[in-house]
């Protein structure tokens, strides 16, 4: 299943407009960044787990350059947060993921099917 973020622009990185953008579950979890006035995107990722691949495919749909970018989700994979901070973009979890891409597909592909 894809996770297709909400994507908002031009947020004021104060706890008012984060909150009013993410909602105020996601918002418990935002540090203001200090070197961050305003952000040029918002990526609301449904609830779940998101993987390193959504995260890629997500930023490829947003122009570059792109300016500051916040990204706001219940877990990222490890592979996701990589690629988030090897693309500057300050993240929002709720939960500390330590799973990696392969070993969540993993899990998801041993639930049985329900009908």
């Amino acid at each position: 299943m894809t996770l297709k973020p909400s994507v908002m622009s031009d947020v004021p990185a104060d706890i008012t407009s984060v909150k009013k953008a993410i909602g105020p579950k996601l918002a418990e979890q935002y540090c203001e960044n200090p070197k961050v006035a305003k952000y040029a995107f918002v990526l609301k990722f449904p609830d779940g787990v998101i993987t390193g691949r959504a995260v890629s495919h997500a930023l490829r749909k947003i122009p570059a350059p792109r300016g500051p970018t916040l990204l706001a989700g219940v877990n990222f994979t490890v592979e996701a947060m990589g690629l988030a901070k090897a693309e500057s973009c300050d993240v929002i979890a709720v939960h500390e993921f330590f799973w990696t891409d392969a070993s969540y597909a993993d899990r998801v592909s041993d639930r049985p099917l329900r009908g």
